[in-house]
């Protein structure tokens, strides 16, 4: 099962096996990846699975659903690892940690994954002179209420 991943125009491009040339940071042997729909894992979220050792998979998300305003500056020499000439031809990615509940859910822009649609090369970029966070939430603290509230009413009425 493959994923299609949304863009800024959100339009869905089909990016079934990714190759990070050099590993993601703090994995340094996990090379290929395929991006996939779970159980629990349904569109916008998707799982970022490694081939090489199926354990290892993370919940990734296109950014600019969440966070509209996410303008990263990918630098030159990132861009030219994947072979990404236009701005077009990248997809963006962010890495989830996903807490007990809605209020834990954190998104990694300091590291955002960025992916040549063209070639399926990918690269975790560091932005470490952008004004970034590695664990920035996902939700609103006024989402967060709202689904906890619900919450508290299905439990109520169970």
């Amino acid at each position: 099962m493959t994923a299609a991943v949304a863009t800024e125009t959100d339009t869905k491009v089909e990016v079934p096996h990714l190759t990070f040339a050099t590993g993601l940071p703090g994995f340094p042997d996990a090379h290929s990846f395929v991006i996939m729909n779970t159980e629990l894992a349904k569109d916008p979220f998707a799982i970022l699975r490694c081939i090489e050792d199926a354990e290892l998979e993370f919940v990734v998300v296109p950014p600019h659903l969440f966070f509209p305003d996410y303008a990263p500056e990918i630098d030159d020499t990132s861009m030219s690892r994947i072979g990404l000439e236009k701005a077009e031809d990248a997809v963006l990615l962010v890495l989830l940690t996903v807490g007990d509940d809605v209020a834990g859910i954190t998104a990694n822009l300091l590291a955002p994954i960025v992916i040549n649609v063209k070639t399926r090369l990918a690269l975790q970029v560091v932005l470490a002179t952008q004004p970034y966070d590695f664990r920035t939430p996902l939700f609103s603290p006024e989402v967060v209420a709202a689904v906890r509230a619900d919450d508290e009413e299905e439990a109520a009425g169970e």
